[in-house]
């Protein structure tokens, strides 16, 4: 066994970043967000927007193990997978095993759909994303309570997910949490060849384009108004009430 190249870098940035941008965009959404709260989960979510696109692109013209082509596999080899991880004999694979492969293009999808929908609906507070105005009025609040149970479901996938990297981790003896930090896994004699990478060139054309796109999609955003006086009374006597209540 030796360690070999397998996860090029551009794939390893993208994982990690938009790790940290779901977790900004979901804890700074709860309740109805203003000023500076409202502003980090707009910037948590366009950032998982361009990280969606920059990963649909990488996967296409990106490193060996990047590409979807490299990990979609049949459904043969899924009901194999399975049986070997409940014989507790996984086998080793370099990139992603057969049913890995299939939950990341859950979760993109599941993220994507996020995103549309978050794109699409106008928030509580009166913000209203860059395609608010394509909805009609009926659906606005169908695809913001959409958008809140998927904010939700992404969650759940991603435990299902680290459950699965930390059972493979375990039962193959290898620490995949780390190969995707330093982008190499260690690989049998016979098969040791480190991953074809691809120009980085294509990487940087790439974010270049999608900078462009962040920033036509921040001028077409509404931000929420600032509470009013009134409001902000509102607020406080609904929650004394709740107080007493309590008490």
């Amino acid at each position: 066994m030796r360690m070999i190249k397998v996860w090029d870098l551009p794939t390893r940035l993208f994982h990690w970043a938009l790790v940290a941008s779901i977790v900004l965009a979901y804890f700074t959404s709860a309740g109805r967000p203003h000023g500076l709260l409202f502003a980090l989960h707009l910037t948590g979510g366009y950032v998982v927007v361009l990280l969606l696109l920059f990963r649909l692109g990488w996967g296409i013209c990106g490193g060996e193990h990047a590409r979807f082509a490299s990990f979609l596999s049949g459904w043969a080899q899924v009901k194999q997978h399975a049986s070997d991880l409940l014989r507790l004999a996984p086998e080793r694979s370099l990139g992603h095993n057969a049913i890995g492969g299939w939950m990341i293009v859950l979760m993109l999808t599941t993220l994507l759909a996020i995103v549309l929908t978050g794109l699409l609906a106008q928030g509580v507070t009166g913000g209203a994303g860059p395609l608010s105005g394509v909805l009609p009025t009926p659906l606005v609040r169908p695809v913001g309570n959409l958008h809140q149970f998927l904010g939700n479901a992404i969650l759940v996938l991603a435990g299902l997910h680290i459950a699965g990297v930390l059972a493979e981790s375990l039962l193959k003896r290898e620490n995949l949490l780390r190969a995707m930090i330093t982008g190499r896994k260690s690989a049998a004699a016979a098969e040791a060849r480190d991953a074809r990478a691809a120009p980085r060139l294509r990487a940087v054309l790439l974010i270049v384009l999608l900078a462009f796109l962040g920033g036509d999609m921040v001028g077409l955003t509404r931000l929420p108004p600032a509470p009013s006086g009134a409001a902000e009374a509102g607020a406080h006597n609904e929650t004394a009430s709740i107080r007493r209540g309590a008490d």
